[in-house]
């Protein structure tokens, strides 16, 4: 896990960021106003929010610390489900389809129907059955009546283990029979359906459609594939690290993982699995790493970058740190929004350096003590570009 301390008596050792007055403010230009001729906006460097609107923003501060960061290990990965959490539910004879009850992007719940089917096979298997009850039936009735003869020495012993061997075999092909159905995925039921030929597929986990290929009318066969159920609660991010970086993963290492989807969220896993053969071609070794999901926000195929922490790739180092979310990109350079008063925010330009889980190093631009804005810094920057627009055309 990512070890940071806060260190208060290291703040007289900070790095001493110059304190910039705007983000990207030409030197010449007042606050507020366009650079004549040019397509640029020019920003001011100061932010009012009434009470009304800092009360809707939900905004939150984290002070500049001096802090003590173990650095990570960054690699490109990608989201793939968990194989045992992904089901491919397709029927087991041939029929056609009568009925679709789901469609992509449903929840299902495992045993819900998916899919209901018309299949002769299905409809010849219970038809079977039901023979094979009734005849069984009979043969236990014969077998009875023998038993009582042969009790009251009016039938022969050889009588009646015909009568018994009939039985048996009457017993047997209804095991068959049942058989027949259970390989149809049909459990076993006293009476048939009002329409045996019907078969519904249901499914066998409880998850997300992904996938529908059925529809009503197709002829479909045993190796078609017409829905996919997932469970998406969690899944597997897998990574690769090259070779002279192996020795700095290991299993069980917190990971913070980000996606192109949602820019900076930071999603928490774990290193499950090392892989134990090298990539001759890459000449690096997978890595896998289960990321828990249980708001289904993150989908298989996503990119993502993976920053494994705990790594000893360097020695840890205190420098001057905020929340990698207070950082906004304003026309191209890394700013925050530090707070001077009560709705009243500075625009300050910042460089960062090297990032440790949710939190990032700051080169110049704060000093510790300094409070900025963390989460809630992109919609104040909405605000800022909102205004200046609001000024532009005034």
């Amino acid at each position: 896990m990512t070890t940071i301390k806060r260190h208060p008596w290291l703040a007289v050792c900070a790095l001493a960021g110059s304190l910039l007055a705007s983000a990207c403010a030409a030197p010449d230009a007042e606050e507020g106003e366009a650079t004549e001729g040019g397509d640029e906006i020019q920003l001011t460097d100061r932010v009012t929010v009434s009470s009304a609107a800092l009360s809707s923003l939900g905004l939150t501060y984290a002070e500049a610390s001096v802090m003590e960061i173990s650095p990570s290990l960054e690699v490109p990965a990608e989201l793939v489900p968990v194989p045992d959490r992904l089901a491919s539910i397709g029927s087991r004879v041939p029929g056609r389809v009568a009925r679709v009850l789901v469609n992509t992007g449903d929840l299902v719940a495992a045993g819900q129907p998916l899919v209901v089917l018309e299949s002769a096979d299905v409809g010849r298997a219970w038809a079977n059955l039901v023979a094979a009850r009734a005849q069984e039936h009979v043969a236990r009735r014969a077998r009875d009546r023998q038993q009582g003869l042969l009790e009251a020495r009016v039938t022969s012993v050889r009588a009646y283990e015909e009568a018994e061997g009939a039985l048996l075999v009457a017993e047997a092909e209804v095991r068959a029979a049942r058989t027949r159905l259970a390989a149809y995925g049909i459990g076993d039921t006293e009476e048939p359906p009002s329409d045996p030929a019907v078969l519904t597929l249901r499914a066998p986990i409880g998850g997300t459609v992904t996938m529908r290929s059925a529809n009503v009318g197709a002829w479909v066969e045993p190796a078609d594939i017409l829905v996919e159920v997932m469970d998406l609660d969690e899944l597997w991010v897998e990574a690769a690290v090259y070779e002279q970086e192996m020795r700095l993963v290991g299993v069980g290492q917190p990971v913070q993982v980000e996606v192109r989807a949602f820019p900076g969220v930071v999603f928490r896993g774990a290193v499950e699995r090392v892989e134990g053969v090298l990539d001759e071609n890459t000449r690096s070794v997978g890595v896998r790493i289960v990321l828990p999901n249980a708001e289904h926000r993150l989908r298989p195929g996503m990119f993502a970058t993976a920053r494994i922490q705990g790594t000893n790739a360097h020695a840890p180092r205190s420098l001057v740190a905020v929340p990698w979310a207070s950082v906004q990109n304003v026309d191209g350079h890394q700013v925050v929004f530090v707070r001077v008063d009560e709705g009243v925010f500075e625009l300050r330009s910042v460089h960062t350096g090297a990032r440790a889980g949710d939190f990032v190093e700051i080169l110049t631009g704060l000093d510790p003590g300094d409070s900025v804005v963390a989460d809630g810094s992109f919609l104040l920057k909405g605000q800022l570009l909102r205004s200046t627009l609001a000024e532009e055309e005034g």
